[in-house]
């Protein structure tokens, strides 16, 4: 494959490999902003993935998992009336630097500002430990 071919991820960068001990994994548990519903605040969750793809420095990946209704499926964790959260968002940098500076951009903020409640949110860095 020729450097101008995409790689895999339709990029025509090159794939680079990053040393785990500097990439930087930052967790956000949210709640909707108040005023909106919960299929809107899914929708512009999942638009939000667009946003980060475009602006992001360094982004190694952004994984969303927005609130299931666990007791339509007959999930014994379901919880019974309103949940205090809605989802989870995990993100990988390449740095923590990258993660800084995407966290500043006038564009990151401005999306984000359409769904999130900043007063509840509640952002963890963590670091990845598969078990199984």
């Amino acid at each position: 494959m020729s450097q101008a071919s995409a790689n895999a991820f339709g990029s025509n960068s090159p794939l680079i490999f990053m040393d785990v001990n500097t990439m930087h994994t930052i967790a956000y548990v949210m709640r909707r902003k108040p005023g909106l519903t919960q299929e809107e605040f899914f929708t512009l969750y999942l638009e939000h993935g667009q946003v980060m793809a475009a602006l992001a420095r360094g982004l190694l990946s952004y994984e969303q998992f927005p609130l299931r209704h666990a007791d339509s499926l007959g999930d014994i964790y379901s919880i019974p009336g309103e949940a205090p959260y809605d989802a989870i968002s995990i993100y990988t940098y390449a740095t923590a630097e990258d993660a800084n500076y995407t966290s500043l951009l006038p564009g990151v903020i401005t999306d984000s500002e359409k769904f999130i409640d900043f007063e509840t949110m509640i952002a963890m860095p963590v670091q990845k430990r598969t078990v199984v």
